[in-house]
């Protein structure tokens, strides 16, 4: 059995007629005629009755064409799918990102990426949690990362890597290196992400199970980008709780000192996302794929610290 086959009895049985479906395929009636006669001979059954003036389905006919249909159309989808594998040289992925891992993480992943698709183009928006599940809504991008799954249940959210918030102080700060209680913090003015962001939604959700809020504080910054936080932080503007990975490189560079601050602790999630009633491309699917391999995200973040 193979495709010329089952696509030569699907004609004909749409068709009625072996002449036009001969002329539909490119092949003559003969041909046609052996095709039809090879898969009969194949399955051993009758599946279409010839006359001079008509053809009909058999009942073995009528019973096989919609799963030969179903078949045929399978058959299409993969050879689609694997003429588009074959140009992923030329693969183009419209990713959205939260600001920590577009700054701290897609440009390792992505240029793993590259190693083995050197043509392939990735264009990536920056924006917060909400900004990027909206993209994702509105089918403006392929796939996202951020820091929350609240966003809508048309859209799919798969637990990517864990994060932990942390909570940074400048260098030369009482508290740098320190344990403080709850009660302390509050008495230092808080610098935090703007509303919609996933880092701020798991901050302030940690701080209600203690019963306090960001009007506590008695003075609050409210930023747009982690790195704004770190550099606000340093320049002695308050306290922040930010990636871990995002104060990385100040922590290591002492521009920035990190505060213990017991039951406090935040770990969180960053997410894939992608739309949920939409079909994913080939391109969409591999780097997804590529994203989701546990031991090569060690390998490649392993690489970078």
């Amino acid at each position: 059995m193979n495709i010329k086959q089952l696509e030569a009895f699907l004609l004909v049985a749409e068709l009625r007629n072996f002449t036009r479906t001969a002329g539909q395929l490119g092949m003559s009636q003969p041909a046609v005629s052996f095709q039809i006669k090879a898969l009969e001979e194949e399955l051993g059954v009758t599946l279409l009755e010839r006359n001079e003036k008509k053809v009909l389905l058999t009942e073995a006919g009528r019973l096989l064409y919609p799963e030969i249909k179903q078949m045929v159309r399978h058959y299409r989808k993969i050879r689609a799918m694997v003429n588009e594998l074959q140009d992923l040289k030329s693969g183009h992925l419209l990713l959205g990102a939260t600001g920590m891992p577009a700054e701290c993480l897609l440009p390792i992943f992505i240029g793993g990426f590259r190693e083995q698709y050197p043509g392939f183009r990735i264009s990536m928006q920056v924006g917060n949690s909400a900004a990027v599940a909206r993209w994702l809504q509105d089918r403006e991008i392929d796939l996202g990362i951020l820091g929350t799954a609240t966003g809508g249940e048309d859209i799919e959210y798969h637990p990517w890597l864990e994060d932990e918030l942390v909570f940074i102080v400048p260098s030369w700060h009482p508290w740098a290196g320190n344990s403080i209680s709850l009660e302390e913090l509050t008495r230092e003015p808080l610098i935090i992400r703007e509303a919609g962001s996933g880092t701020r939604q798991a901050l302030e959700a940690k701080l209600a199970e203690h019963n306090i809020n960001v009007e506590h504080f008695p003075g609050l910054l409210e930023l747009g980008s982690n790195q704004s936080v770190v550099q606000a932080v340093r320049a002695g503007l308050g306290t922040a709780a930010v990636s871990r990975r995002a104060a990385r490189d100040a922590l290591k560079t002492g521009k920035v000192a990190r505060v213990n601050i017991p039951g406090l602790q935040i770990r969180c999630y960053l997410y894939l996302a992608w739309p949920r009633q939409v079909s994913n491309g080939p391109s969409t699917a591999i780097f997804k794929s590529f994203l989701m391999d546990r031991e090569l995200c060690r390998r490649l973040l392993g690489e970078a610290d």
